[in-house]
């Protein structure tokens, strides 16, 4: 890409930030196809985002969240080698702990 000065330069960075925002592409996918850096592009977007150009302000959305998923078992699964553990709310903290001691031996 041709060095601009100026305002070339600063409508060329506004076009990169844009189509690249438009591409659904990875940075670097994008910045490869359009033979960029893709440390430049990533100023170009800072730049722009704090000047307010380029990039949508953020904005707040209201949430809902329904009361089945609030009720919803929120599990978690710990994994120590090929083994896994379900832990499920109500889970018995000492038998963890005798499991856990059992898998990693004597300390």
């Amino acid at each position: 890409m041709a060095v601009k000065t100026g305002q070339a330069a600063s409508q060329v960075c506004r076009q990169h930030v844009e189509a690249f925002q438009k591409s659904g592409l990875t940075r670097p996918a994008y910045c490869r196809k359009h033979r960029i850096r893709v440390s430049q592009l990533d100023y170009w977007r800072r730049k722009l985002s704090s000047t307010g150009i380029g990039e949508e302000a953020a904005q707040w959305v209201p949430v809902t969240i329904a009361e089945e998923a609030a009720e919803a078992d929120c599990g978690i699964q710990l994994w120590i080698g090929k083994l896994r553990i379900e832990l499920h709310r109500g889970f018995d903290r000492r038998l963890l702990s005798e499991i856990l001691l059992a898998v990693n031996g004597p300390c």
